[in-house]
């Protein structure tokens, strides 16, 4: 199978700064949508003792063997059930894999189960509100899918910062941390500038979260 620009950047990509806003790393570490294994490979040279990962994509998991990590599967987090203990991971990463599944609501709250009660969820999730797909909206009503991004052909749900937040409050989460993702320049970021950061929620393409049980 020839693999799309897509496919390699989806395979290989770390996520290195998302991965760095844990306060600390440790313990074990469960990666769904793990590619082929780049973020928990960086992550057990940071400090992890157990890596765990799980894709759907069986090439992906091929790759991701090779590596130094102590357990790779292919497997659907919405529809399989899942071999580990309630409260066994210090760290769970979903990273922009929520806006693929179809009841993204329930498999949050299945995947907190393996959550321990002092651990850290990762989590990045697309911003629906941002300024662009609004414009193409509002003043051209267009709603056009593509490759990547925001509306990349494969999400099936969108969220808001409001709306991410209640999806994490009902799964018993609560947010420690949040960055914002941007990559605003020109006009958009001088207009934000200077309303004083009021257009905040417009020019966020991607929310970073950290989280842990309420």
């Amino acid at each position: 199978m020839k693999l799309t620009k897509k496919d390699r950047q989806y395979f290989h990509f770390k996520r290195t700064k998302l991965v760095d806003m844990l306060p600390s790393i440790r313990g074990k570490v469960l990666d769904i949508g793990c590619a082929a294994g780049g973020t928990l490979e960086y992550l057990k040279s940071k400090g992890a003792s157990y890596t765990v990962g799980i894709d759907t994509d069986q090439e992906a998991i091929r790759i991701a063997e090779k590596k130094n990590l102590d357990l790779v599967f292919t497997g659907n987090v919405e529809k399989d059930d899942l071999p580990f203990l309630e409260n066994e991971f210090d760290c769970i990463i979903m990273a922009d894999i929520l806006e693929h599944l179809y009841n993204p609501w329930e498999t949050l709250k299945k995947i907190t189960y393996y959550l321990k009660n002092d651990g850290y969820m990762l989590l990045s999730i697309p911003n629906i509100k941002h300024y662009y797909i609004l414009t193409r909206l509002i003043l051209y009503d267009e709603w056009s899918y593509c490759e990547a991004g925001i509306l990349d052909n494969t999400h099936i749900r969108f969220f808001t910062l409001k709306e991410t937040k209640r999806m994490l409050d009902d799964a018993g989460l609560k947010i420690v941390a949040i960055k914002d993702v941007t990559s605003t320049r020109g006009k958009m970021k001088i207009l934000n500038t200077l309303l004083f950061n009021t257009l905040r929620s417009f020019i966020s393409s991607q929310y970073y979260i950290v989280a842990n049980k309420k």
